[in-house]
């Protein structure tokens, strides 16, 4: 019994040690509230119309025992593509976009490459057919909103990856998975019938270099270079209002987010309404406003 007691002492001073915690959050966020901005942002999912095309310049590189041979060659295709985004701001005035995901999906399509061009004796052909190729980002991107509309992601992560299979002067086949960086822009505009359309996208160029362990004998170096050239790709969407301090989705505002908040208390996480880098209490003077919404 002495030591139930004592388990039970010592989970009320555990139990004492969270409310007081608490309470100070409480207190610290109802001095802070009168400061707090108001929230309001949407969600949507965009995506590329039937009539979206993408310019594809490929450009290989290829290295042999005659040295090293290098030719382009441009397709246009059809593109699809889809993206989910959060918009932050009043509605539809929006200041910020974060793209949560973004897919580009342009056509399977064939190159065709001269390499190792010599006089009289001509060049040799090599045909790459590009299958299953998309253009991925893997984590979140966030940018604020220009007045123009226009949109910048330095840098932003993504991955390239599809299955490529050479003819002519080289027979093999592969896979391409290429996680990277590349500097990404559109523009965000709201537009009539409560939608949001994503334009004047452009994407920096994306270096493949090929496994050497997957090429064939005599082929030392591959590198495969993908610029897009997306003047004719668009994508649009309905937006809908979302409440930011619905953190579970559950649909209403309550003790599961207040439990979620204090759970990522001084660090980063979906809390941080006020963008800080660290929940507290203006976070927690945010989410009891909006309590039962």
């Amino acid at each position: 019994m002495a030591t139930a007691l004592k388990h039970s002492v010592n989970t009320t001073k555990t139990n004492r040690k969270h409310l007081s915690r608490w309470a100070a959050a409480v207190a610290s966020a109802s001095t802070l509230g009168a400061a707090l901005p108001a929230l309001a942002d949407a969600t949507a999912t965009v995506t590329a119309p039937v009539t979206a095309t993408a310019t594809i310049t490929m450009t290989l590189s290829i290295t042999t025992s005659l040295g090293t041979s290098t030719d382009s060659d441009v397709k246009t295709v059809a593109a699809a593509g889809h993206a989910g985004l959060s918009l932050v701001g009043p509605n539809p005035q929006w200041t910020d976009l974060v793209v949560e995901d973004v897919l580009l999906d342009p056509a399977d399509t064939q190159f065709h490459f001269d390499l190792y061009c010599f006089p009289i004796i001509g060049c040799q052909a090599l045909n790459v057919s590009l299958t299953n190729f998309t253009i991925a980002s893997t984590a979140p991107m966030t940018s604020p909103i220009s007045a123009t509309g226009a949109v910048a992601f330095p840098a932003a992560s993504l991955v390239a990856q599809g299955d490529y299979a050479t003819t002519g002067v080289s027979t093999s086949s592969g896979t391409i998975v290429n996680y990277t960086n590349a500097d990404f822009t559109c523009r965000v505009q709201s537009l009539p019938k409560s939608r949001v359309g994503l334009d004047q996208f452009t994407l920096a160029p994306v270096v493949s270099v090929i496994d050497p362990a997957s090429l064939p004998a005599g082929v030392t170096a591959l590198t495969i270079t993908i610029a897009s050239n997306l003047t004719n790709f668009t994508m649009v969407g309905p937006w809908s209002a979302g409440n930011p301090f619905d953190l579970d989705h559950d649909g209403q505002v309550s003790a599961p987010d207040l439990s979620i908040l204090l759970s990522q208390w001084g660090g980063p996480g979906s809390a941080d309404f006020d963008g800080s880098g660290a929940v507290g209490g203006p976070d927690l003077a945010s989410l009891l406003s909006a309590w039962g919404t």
